[in-house]
C-alpha cells in the first residue's frame, strides 16, 4: 500500500498553523466612555436632592403648633377635593 501526498498535507497543515499564530501587530484601542453633559447635570441634581431633608420641618412644626393651640382647621371642601382628585 502506497501513501502519496501525505507529506504535502502535513506541510500545508504546518504552514497554516504558522500563519494563524502570528501576533497581530495592529494597535488595539482601549475601551473608554464619556459622560454626557446631561448625565453630569442629572448627577448634580441627584446630589442636591439626596442632600435635602425628606421632611419639611418648618411646615410640620407650624401644623403641630396650630393643633396644640386649637387653631388648625381643615376645610371640608378642600379635603373632599383632595380625596376625589386621586
Amino acid at each position: 500500500m502506497k501513501i502519496t501526498g501525505l507529506f504535502n498535507t502535513v506541510n500545508l497543515y504546518k504552514n497554516n498553523t504558522k500563519n494563524n499564530t502570528k501576533v497581530n501587530t495592529n494597535k488595539v484601542k482601549n475601551d473608554s466612555f464619556e459622560v454626557s453633559d446631561k448625565a453630569r447635570e442629572f448627577q448634580n441634581v441627584l446630589k442636591v436632592v439626596n442632600a435635602s431633608p425628606d421632611v419639611r420641618e418648618d411646615k410640620i412644626n407650624d401644623i403641630m403648633n396650630k393643633i396644640k393651640n386649637g387653631t388648625y382647621n381643615v376645610s371640608s371642601e378642600d379635603l373632599a377635593n383632595k380625596l376625589l382628585s386621586k
